[in-house]
């Protein structure tokens, strides 16, 4: 039993040590001080933002949405170009580590329409349908 609860240890402390670090300087995401994207200011009392690639080619818009059910705020994510949106309750920095583990945008810059798709899958539009169901 006592192996048993090192290995799991040493798999947890593993895993941590292998997550990667996600930082935003100046409106550029950066992954392992790598630059990933471009964000726009998404402070608290903005209406909408965007995540760009690197060249400035906007992908993303983010919609921030009250939830009338409680205090706060989601956020309507519109993937552009491929007819999509999610709803999520994230920041912008456990988004684009979400976007980065999850490889929606890929080295190109431009967005991975299967990962997108299963990004869906994962998030949909949970919050607004809830909000239609009371």
């Amino acid at each position: 039993m006592k192996k048993l609860l090192v290995l799991v240890a040493v798999s947890f402390c593993f895993q941590f040590s292998q997550a990667q670090k996600v930082k935003i300087k100046d409106n550029i995401a950066y992954v392992d001080d790598k630059p990933y994207l471009k964000v726009s200011d998404c402070g608290m009392f903005k209406e909408d933002c965007s995540i760009s690639n690197l060249e400035g080619k906007e992908i993303i818009f983010i919609n921030h949405l009250t939830d009338p059910r409680k205090p706060g705020t989601y956020f309507r994510v519109v993937f552009i170009g491929l007819n999509t949106t999610i709803e999520i309750k994230q920041t912008m920095k456990p988004f684009v580590e979400t976007l980065f583990k999850n490889n929606v945008v890929g080295e190109d810059g431009k967005l991975n329409p299967e990962n997108v798709k299963i990004l869906l899958e994962k998030y949909g539009n949970r919050i607004s349908i809830k909000d239609s169901d009371d």
